[in-house]
């Protein structure tokens, strides 16, 4: 028989485990605090997607991991800074914690003072770039995609640039830049081709096959172009036949798969997912405090069809979320 006293024992015994059972299962009587999220508002300056495939992929993971809120807001005309300064206003006064800007212009858009922090995906490397930009060396990558496009060149080949509608971003021609400079430099004349609003590249490009004795080195400027030149190609063979060698820069599937099919000779790419996810972990680390991180200098690679199974690019070209 248990005595009284065991009975008080068993009795505080149970409510004690009782206790422990809410302390550890429930927030009643020990509440964690709630983690806070942040709002982070992505401002790309243009209206093409594609290109930011891998991009929002490494935002998304940066997101999951640093427990914030991305989203991403494009531009209404390409490359208007005025609209891009106007959305960032915009989202501030919609209590985004951060922005995340491509600017459309650099001269302007960086000069806007805000009261959060502001990335900058630049695209270019300036020495007196602000902490926590994020920096693409386009003009060198045009000037080294150039020199790989001269080592494949033929003597008899003519270059031709192929570029897009209305006005271009500052990207697209930093990269121009670039490449006209080794093409002046290493005495090519440049042929630049601005895309028919009707019927695209088809018509120079069909061209080209009346040429004697010569063919086509194609440097594309923009994602876009290069992959209707490719297509192109794809559906002409006497058209491939008259070119030496078709190049550009991204690393969106279609690019990808055409440059597997020989269509496109070489491509530059940057890793857009690790720029999507240092973008997000540098807006993060200033809304903690760190107000004075040093800028973030991207490396671009120069891709081949035999490097598309290496390994070192796997997931540079094809990351995982």
């Amino acid at each position: 028989m248990i005595g009284r006293r065991g009975k008080v024992l068993l009795l505080l015994y149970g409510m004690f485990l009782v206790l422990l059972f809410l302390m550890c299962s429930t927030d009643l009587i020990i509440r964690e605090p709630e983690k806070e999220i942040y709002q982070i508002a992505v401002i790309i300056e243009d209206v093409r997607s594609d290109q930011y495939s891998n991009f929002r992929k490494g935002m998304d993971q940066a997101a999951v991991e640093f427990n914030a809120d991305v989203h991403f807001i494009t531009l209404y005309e390409k490359a208007d800074a005025i609209q891009q300064m106007e959305l960032m206003e915009r989202e501030q006064q919609d209590d985004a914690d951060a922005l995340i800007v491509v600017p459309a212009d650099e001269e302007r858009v960086p000069a806007k003072q805000m009261g959060i922090p502001v990335i900058l995906l630049r695209p270019r490397r300036m020495v007196e770039a602000e902490e926590g930009s994020v920096i693409i060396e386009y003009e060198r990558m045009g000037e080294q995609l150039a020199l790989e496009m001269l080592e494949d060149a033929s003597p008899n080949c003519s270059v031709l640039i192929l570029t897009g509608q209305g006005r271009q971003s500052a990207m697209d021609n930093l990269f121009l830049e670039g490449a006209n400079k080794v093409f002046i430099d290493n005495g090519y004349n440049v042929q630049t081709i601005v895309k028919d609003q009707s019927n695209g590249f088809r018509d120079d490009l069909e061209n080209i096959v009346n040429w004697d004795n010569k063919k086509a080195l194609i440097l594309a400027v923009d994602p876009e172009s290069l992959t209707e030149a490719a297509g192109i190609l794809a559906d002409n063979p006497d058209i491939e036949k008259k070119v030496q060698g078709l190049y550009g820069r991204g690393s969106t599937l279609p690019i990808l798969n055409y440059l597997d099919r020989g269509q496109i000779a070489g491509v530059c790419v940057t890793d857009e997912f690790s720029v999507g996810y240092l973008c997000v972990r540098t807006a993060i680390r200033e809304l903690e405090g760190d107000r004075y991180q040093p800028p973030i200098v991207m490396t671009s690679y120069y891709i081949e069809k035999k490097d598309l199974r290496d390994p070192a690019y796997e997931k540079l070209l094809f990351p995982i979320e």
